[in-house]
């Protein structure tokens, strides 16, 4: 997508070699001479994906199978697998780095098997059972509308902390940071020993009101290092200073949780990766969308984190290609993740659950459904069809990689219905069974009364409407509309089912890239460092603008006082680092709330006014006219101040657009069943990498990368645009 390479399909792969590998010799570079790179590691379930930057604008990627028991060496194989593309040893890539951000799926694995440290809690005394209550919604929080349907069956997520393992201690501030009830310090000292004497790996402290003054947080913190030496300790006031105290006391859990096994990884890694000649900070990838170094990172930012990192790939793609609005849609084996990235900056979380666990904590609004390659296809016991949720994942896989899958899936289909060529799946490196894929779905089939291709269609056609009926909600349940936007597509799927779930939407555009693959670990490569800052100071307006103004003023100053002493503390330059504020604000009698931007500014009585307006016209913008609530007023909830390094990327290489005359690069033709048509069409079959920036194909048409196949359906057309990636204007 950045480069600038030979297209010699002869060289995607390695012959021999156990992981997929893109070479890419780049034209005019001398490799011997030294460059500076970036790389962007993301470590998957399955697969560990590498990309490396050069300051030219070359990219170059690099792929390892997963090794969950070291997950440190499938990094290193990954690096190794994209230096031999560079023509380097990994020593010598290493050495000429200048940055390595990882992104990882650790932290959600430690959680889905509830492996992490053996932590405890130090709470306001009367609250231990904040994260047991469950603010009433335990029972059905982060469950699928499906689900919630049978509330009657569900189940409270078991907290990650014990009761045994709470403490409650005297104290209490108000919500205005004053000390109502001093710190009793020998129950905490009592408390300490007790979670001592248990064996706890990990501290959390979350007090009632410790975001408006966290005196007491800091006082429990000072016990506890006394007491109990090199113990990982976390504040809430520290990584969830906002309201709202399930939350808060959530993500500090969770951060206690997955910190110790998280922290031991990455400097695990570090360590490797210095032993191999690196000579700089690991970065780690936060799920906010910037990076951080690993000795500085929020562990529970980590989580997700992956997917966070296609959509500031998105984003800055996006910008280059000067669109505002784009939904983003990673089609994996397992899952369909989609975002938003609306006037430039992707859409945040609203107090998010992470594994059924709502949080506090500033995150990349990521919303996924059980709908991927390995979605399995099935006859429930009333006899209705489905597709998915649960998938055949990477082992035993859909029943055409014959590894023992006996249930037909989605990427089974794909290959029946001929969009997948059972000859070139990951450029040739694995043969897809046909005949196997066939024969499950027939006998599948035979349940419905349907033949071969109308069961394969079905299943087609269940997956994308499962898909668009999840754009849809994502877009318009933000109150945009879907007209406005483009689609990003990505993950080893996104090409096949794009322009399906895309279209009855009425996009303006989708894009799909050669990338796409690696897509999470481009976005890592090219995040900034970034770390986001925040205190919740209510304001309720109308009120006295001047007196409002001089507060909001004070509140971020502290902000960015406290945001600049803590990137010179982790070592980065404060010179170097930009500042910017956001302002949350919510109308009166309403529970959710919006943030826009402020100024860097000293504040008078006229920018609270001109806030005001502001607000009001984003309000509007976003639900409709008439929608804003002027009369209830209006409530300032929080105040963020992000501070950035920007990275150094250089900027995508764009070529000059040739002919539109694709013809050199027909591979040939086969059957391939398009709905429309309602059979199979004999479509022309084109080769990604002989197509030119400016080549036009006319559907029905398939073109095959190494990693990923676009489908272009009849009445439908595709172009190649000046950065190699494939567009169709929807029509």
């Amino acid at each position: 997508m950045f480069a600038s390479w030979d297209r010699q399909p002869k060289e995607l792969f390695a012959s021999g070699g156990s992981h997929e590998k893109i070479v890419r010799k780049r034209k005019g570079l001398n490799v011997k001479t030294k460059d500076e790179y970036i790389i962007g590691v993301d470590t998957g379930g399955t697969f560990t994906d590498c990309v490396v930057l050069d300051s030219k604008g070359n990219i170059t990627f690099g792929k390892a199978e997963t090794t969950p028991e070291v997950l440190e060496d499938g990094v290193i194989e990954a690096i190794e697998d994209a230096a031999k593309g560079l023509g380097l040893n990994i020593e010598q890539l290493l050495s000429q780095t200048q940055v390595v951000n990882q992104g990882t799926t650790i932290g959600t694995n430690i959680l889905i098997n509830r492996n992490g440290a053996k932590a405890g809690l130090i709470t306001t005394k009367g609250f231990e059972d904040t994260i047991y209550i469950q603010r009433a919604i335990g029972r059905v929080d982060g469950l699928s509308p499906e689900e919630i349907r049978h509330a009657g069956t569900c189940r409270k997520p078991v907290p990650l902390v014990p009761k045994e393992l709470i403490f409650g201690v005297t104290e209490r501030i108000d919500c205005f940071g004053n000390i109502v009830i001093p710190l009793n310090l020998k129950e905490v000292e009592e408390a300490v020993d007790k979670l001592k004497t248990a064996g706890v790996e990990a501290i959390g402290v979350s007090l009632l009101w410790g975001f408006s003054n966290p005196v007491h947080e800091q006082e429990i913190k000072k016990i506890i290092e006394k007491k109990f030496p090199g113990i990982y300790c976390q504040l809430a006031s520290n990584v969830a200073p906002t309201i709202r105290e399930y939350g808060r006391t959530n993500t500090v859990v969770i951060d206690t949780y997955v910190g110790p096994p998280m922290i031991k990884w990455y400097k695990n890694l570090k360590k490797k990766l210095q032993k191999k000649g690196y000579k700089h900070d690991l970065l780690t990838m936060q799920v906010w969308g910037g990076v951080m170094p690993s000795e500085s990172m929020i562990p529970m930012g980590t989580i997700n984190s992956g997917p966070a990192g296609g959509v500031i790939g998105s984003r800055l793609m996006a910008s280059y290609l000067g669109i505002e609005n784009v939904v983003t849609t990673d089609v994996g084996g397992t899952s369909f993740d989609v975002s938003i990235v609306a006037e430039g900056r992707p859409i945040e979380a609203r107090e998010p659950p992470i594994m059924r666990y709502r949080v506090s904590i500033p995150m990349i609004e990521i919303t996924s459904i059980g709908a991927g390659g390995g979605s399995i296809a099935w006859v429930d016991p009333a006899g209705s069809f489905k597709v998915g949720p649960m998938s055949a994942g990477s082992f035993p896989g859909p029943v055409c990689y014959r590894k023992g899958g006996n249930n037909p899936t989605v990427a089974d289909a794909d290959l029946v219905l001929g969009y997948l060529n059972p000859d070139y799946f990951l450029g040739g490196r694995l043969k897809l069974d046909k005949d196997t894929a066939i024969k499950a779905i027939k006998n599948l089939g035979e349940k419905m009364g349907w033949g071969v291709t109308e069961t394969a269609a079905a299943i087609f056609d269940i997956q994308n409407e499962h898909m668009s009926d999840l754009l849809r909600l994502v877009i318009t349940r933000r109150g945009y509309d879907p007209r406005e936007f483009a689609v990003f597509a990505f993950g080893g799927g996104g090409g096949i089912h794009a322009i399906f779930y895309s279209v009855p939407l009425g996009v303006k555009s989708v894009y799909m890239f050669p990338t796409s693959s690696v897509f999470s670990a481009f976005g890592i490569a090219t995040s900034d460092i970034q770390r986001i800052f925040r205190s919740s100071v209510y304001v309720r307006m109308p009120g006295d603008s001047q007196a409002i103004a001089k507060l909001l003023s004070s509140t971020y100053q502290g902000l960015e006082r406290g945001a600049s002493d803590e990137m010179e503390r982790i070592g980065l330059k404060k010179e170097d680092v930009m500042l910017s504020r956001d302002i949350g604000i919510k109308f009166g009698r309403q529970v959710n709330m919006e943030s826009i931007k402020m100024p860097v500014k000293d504040y008078a009585a006229e920018d609270i006014k001109d806030m005001q307006q502001r607000f009001v016209e984003h309000y509007t913008k976003i639900y409709g006219e008439g929608a804003a609530f002027v009369a209830a007023g209006m409530e300032i909830m929080t105040q963020s101040v992000t501070a950035t390094i920007k990275s150094s990327v250089a900027a995508p290489i764009s070529k000059t657009l040739r002919s539109a005359d694709s013809s050199k690069a027909l591979k040939g033709k086969r059957p391939v069943y398009f709905k429309k048509n309602g059979d199979y069409m004999s479509t022309k079959i084109y080769d990604f990498m002989s197509l030119q920036p400016g080549n036009t194909i006319d559907g029905p048409a398939i073109v095959e990368a190494t990693t990923t196949t676009f489908v272009i359906p009849p009445s439908q057309s595709g172009m190649i645009n000046k950065y190699g990636q494939f567009v169709i204007e929807v029509i």
